[in-house]
């Protein structure tokens, strides 16, 4: 059983709550105005410790500021590139207005405050709040808070912006653009459009793309995605693509000779798409500075982007009778719900085709003689 004692103070009589924790170690909470206050307390720690629900609350007086790097530190699992945009998302945004707080001070209204006057679009606003409720879950997670403050925040609703696709003869366009730039086609970089455009390729994946990842010879030509290229703080880095991401994806015919002239003299580990004056994996900043950008002004679509060619390579699967699973399998999606929410509109006709199947085939049953006849 716990105990109440009274202590004197400059202001005035307070009073401090004793009790032990669930490790029998003796600890006190100080400074009641009322003994009725402390009695409070304490019966609800009691009836805390009793059913398995104490918090110590020495461990909650750790700041946001070092808690953050506690969590990181733990994250093990995140990726260069993952773990930079999440110290900067730290460095920029958290701890400049949170990071003193002690995280069991840190109350809900004070965290949608601080969400309320987060800079940018609906989208950026969302990734830094999800890294502080990701640390904050874990201080709930390892008994230091009895809640999340971060969850369930009133935040901005992401717009979806309108995805743009290209049509095969836009697609032909850019890459014969880009093959009649300097250079552009003696390295195959109109090629690179193409694979894009046809495989659904991540950049990351296509510029760690190597020769030995291409069975041309097959019955069914197939590349495999066993790594990705990243830029992490100006440097690449080769990194293992997540489990869903790794994959074999067939390779269109029409691509096949042009593939095998690209790698053509290379050895297995040789990047199939490489920088001029590295030699090595392509970046791609300098693709889109010397020759893509360019080339997508010149044929009508300025502003194009090398990951828009991902997306065109679903719509095109999709116009050839591609199912969701199969548009999943080929993109690394991690699943075909992630690919339907990704590519909805594209499926959006599907409801008209079904239709249109739906009635060919009752009205070559017995379902026509239920309908009226002509007059």
């Amino acid at each position: 059983m716990g105990s109440i004692e009274s202590y004197e103070t400059a202001k005035g009589r307070r009073y401090r709550a004793l009790y032990r924790r669930p490790d029998k170690k003796q600890t006190q909470k100080r400074g009641f105005t009322t003994k009725k206050a402390a009695e409070l307390f304490l019966a609800t720690t009691e009836v805390d410790i009793a059913q398995g629900r104490y918090l110590d609350p020495s461990l909650a007086r750790v700041t946001v500021a070092d808690w953050l790097q506690t969590w990181l530190a733990a994250r093990g699992d995140l990726r260069a590139t993952t773990r930079s945009r999440v110290e900067n998302i730290i460095d920029k945004h958290i701890v400049p207005e949170l990071g003193t707080i002690p995280i069991g001070n840190l109350a809900r209204l004070r965290v949608q405050e601080w969400a309320s006057a987060l800079p940018g679009a609906p989208a950026t606003v969302r990734k830094i709040v999800n890294v502080l409720s990701g640390a904050l879950r874990f201080a709930v997670e390892d008994g230091r808070l009895p809640s999340n403050p971060a969850q369930r925040l009133k935040l901005p609703k992401p717009t979806k912006a309108r995805k743009r696709y290209l049509s095969h003869d836009q697609v032909a366009a850019l890459a014969q653009a880009i093959d009649q730039a300097k250079d552009g086609r003696e390295y195959g970089y109109g090629l690179v459009v193409l694979v894009l455009a046809y495989c659904g390729l991540r950049w990351g994946e296509l510029s760690g793309l190597r020769s030995g990842d291409l069975d041309l010879d097959a019955k069914n030509p197939r590349l495999t995605v066993e790594q990705t290229v990243v830029a992490d703080k100006g440097y690449q880095r080769i990194e293992p693509p997540k489990d869903y991401e790794h994959r074999s994806i067939p390779i269109p015919a029409f691509l096949v000779g042009l593939l095998r002239a690209q790698i053509a003299g290379r050895p297995a580990d040789a990047p199939v798409f490489y920088g001029i004056r590295t030699g090595t994996w392509l970046r791609n900043h300098v693709y889109r500075v010397g020759w893509f950008d360019d080339a997508a002004a010149a044929v009508g679509i300025k502003g194009l982007t090398p990951h828009e060619l991902r997306h065109t390579a679903a719509s095109l699967a999709v116009s050839a009778g591609a199912n969701v699973k199969a548009v999943q399998r080929m993109l690394g999606h991690a699943s075909a719900a992630v690919t339907l929410d990704v590519y909805a509109d594209l499926f959006d006709d599907d409801l008209d085709s079904v239709a249109t199947a739906l009635n060919a085939a009752a009205m070559q049953s017995d379902v026509a003689n239920l309908l009226p006849k002509a007059a």
